[in-house]
């Protein structure tokens, strides 16, 4: 997985404020703390208006649907602007784990000229998905869908950037593991080694601390990612079972779409990388390591 991906994700995160704007020689450039504080200001105020005009349409919900219609909108905003946060207040963070992978590289970079593919092509299912939906709902309460649920559309596509990052970051991590599982399968017996033992240990410090990097940036983010998959998958099944006043076959096949869509997003980056570690076998670099640590 190439850093050119992360550096794309990041050209569109930044402009959200939500993930460092790009990476440079130096270091990181992150949006200004003003910057954040005005996305945040109209995340703030795009959702309030919303909730107003939503006021109506609450109060012809079951108590079960204004629960998870509630708790998906509470948690979908807090992770947009959690997500703003983490990019503000750890700085230092994402530097040294971009500083980690690059020394894990070793400078090295994948030549597929459609790195871009797996961005690109979720990209344009989203893009799908939300142009049918709004033409499909704008058929049932017409020019109000706009004032419903145009903010709202921002917040999921700002969700989906999270899922790139992860996604991004997670492939390179596990690109690292399978270099050093290489590295320790090339090992020869009965031959001194002492150059490569090294490296090789020097290169498994530097993943563990890329691990744990990772998941003090993304542990929070990746838990409101879990709690609103599970809410708004609740509340697409709840609407197709139950059904309102408002429920067509339209609605249940973009209710149908949405589910997969999130299904997929959610599973995208952790069944992918732990197949494809299954079907390499690169998961036995952990005992290996074990096996390799005694001997240095």
């Amino acid at each position: 997985m190439p850093l050119k991906l992360l550096k794309l994700v990041f050209k569109i995160g930044g402009l959200f404020a939500m993930s460092p704007a790009r990476i440079e020689k130096n270091g990181l450039v992150f949006p200004s703390k003003a910057y954040s504080l005005l996305w945040i200001i109209l995340l703030s105020a795009g959702i309030s208006v919303t909730a107003v005009y939503r006021t109506t349409s609450y109060k012809t919900l079951s108590t079960i649907g204004l629960m998870l219609q509630a708790s998906t909108d509470v948690i979908l905003f807090i992770l947009n602007i959690s997500t703003i946060l983490v990019t503000v207040t750890k700085k230092y963070e994402w530097n040294k784990f971009i500083d980690v992978l690059k020394i894990l590289r070793n400078g090295s970079e994948d030549m597929n000229v459609f790195w871009f593919t797996p961005f690109l092509a979720t990209n344009v299912v989203f893009v799908i998905i939300m142009i049918y939906e709004t033409y499909l709902v704008i058929q049932i309460i017409g020019p109000d869908f706009f004032n419903l649920y145009a903010i709202e559309y921002f917040q999921l596509y700002a969700q989906f950037i999270v899922y790139s990052m992860i996604y991004s970051c997670l492939n390179m991590i596990l690109d690292s593991i399978q270099n050093i599982s290489k590295a320790i399968n090339s090992l020869k017996p009965n031959r001194l080694n002492s150059f490569l033992l090294k490296q090789i240990k020097s290169d498994f410090r530097a993943l563990s601390q890329c691990v744990e990097i990772f998941n003090n940036i993304f542990g929070w983010l990746i838990l409101l990612l879990i709690g609103f998959t599970f809410f708004e998958l609740l509340r697409s099944v709840q609407v197709m079972i139950m059904g309102t006043r408002n429920t067509t076959v339209a609605t249940v096949i973009i209710r149908s779409m949405f589910i997969i869509w999130l299904m997929v997003s959610f599973q995208i980056a952790s069944n992918k990388i732990l197949l494809r570690s299954l079907r390499s076998g690169r998961l036995t670099v952990f005992s290996s390591v074990i096996q390799l640590s005694k001997k240095l």
